[in-house]
This record gives structure tokens, sequence and C-alpha cells, in this order.
């Protein structure tokens, strides 16, 4: 019974003592406390049992302890970098942008000052994108068009009033 409570004071302080201990040193305890062993054939049985099972789980116990804190790393590794591919999205440069539609010859002449309306050719007041061409117009300038000739005045392209999207600027 005395290893019997050296064997629990073992596990309280941990398993790195009963590593340090000489391999025989310990067999020969194991092997004194196995024959100590009293009661009817059948408590010796159950008692030898538990002892090789309890001897057993002390002798894997240090290479478990080792296998699953390297399990838990790994984990922690393959979350950690799964986590930074997710936060760090690759950069890719912009693409450049689209060409610019072509001018109809029977269209609108676009001013030399890109800052003037093609309609009105004032400054732009409210300015306004037609999105099917790209080109910025005064809003009422381009609304009036638009609901008239449903059309890009510049491209000619077909258009609605739903594709002129207002444009803001900070000043």
């Amino acid at each position: 019974m005395l290893l019997h409570f050296i064997v629990q004071d073992f596990m309280c302080l941990g398993f790195t003592f009963v590593v340090l201990l000489d391999k025989s040193w310990i067999s020969r305890i194991r092997s004194r406390e196995l024959e100590r062993l009293r009661g009817p054939p059948w408590l010796k049985i159950m008692q030898r049992v538990l002892l090789n099972c309890m001897y057993t789980t002390l002798d894997y116990a240090q290479t478990g302890l080792i296998a699953a804190v390297f399990f838990f790393k790994m984990m922690e590794w393959w979350y950690q970098s799964a986590e930074e591919r997710m936060s760090a999205p690759t950069v890719y440069p912009p693409p450049p942008p689209p060409p610019l539609p072509k001018v109809a010859k029977d269209g609108l002449p676009l001013p030399p000052d890109r800052t003037l309306c093609p309609l009105c050719c004032q400054k732009r007041n409210n300015p306004s994108v037609l999105s099917v061409s790209g080109f910025v117009f005064c809003y009422s300038c381009i609304f009036k068009s638009v609901s008239q000739h449903r059309r890009c005045p510049v491209t000619l392209m077909p258009a609605t009033v739903e594709q002129i999207r207002r444009l803001f600027h900070d000043l």
C-alpha cells in the first residue's frame, strides 16, 4: 500500500518526476507491490488489473501529453494562418479604366473645357453622370435631354432617366 500512496503523490506532483526515476528501480517497486496483494483470489486479480492499468497509464502519460501539446500547437498554427489569410487579402493593382465611349458623328461635340456641360456649355450645376456613356452633364440638362430623346446626347447610346447618377465631390 505504500507504493499506492507514492504513486498518488507522483500523480499529484506531475509526470515529470516519474520519468526521471530509473526504469529498473520502478519495475522492482512494481513487482514488490504486486507480490504484496492480499485477499481472496478474485480480489487479487482485480487489484492486479487495476495496478497494471495505472502503471500503463503512467508509462504512456508523458508520450500522450507531448502528443496532445503538439496537436494543440498544430491546431493553433493552422487556424492562425487561416485567419491571417482571410484578414490580409492579396492586394492587386487597380484595373485600368475602360476606354471612353467614342463621340458619335451626329452627337453633340464635347467642349474643350471638361468642367463645362456639353448641353448648355456652362459650368456644370449639380453634376450628374449618364451611366451608359460616362459623360458628365448638369442634372437638369441631361434629365430634359434623356426624357425627350431617350439616348445620350454625345454618344447617341440608348438611355433612361434611371441611368442618371448624381456626382458628389468635396469643394
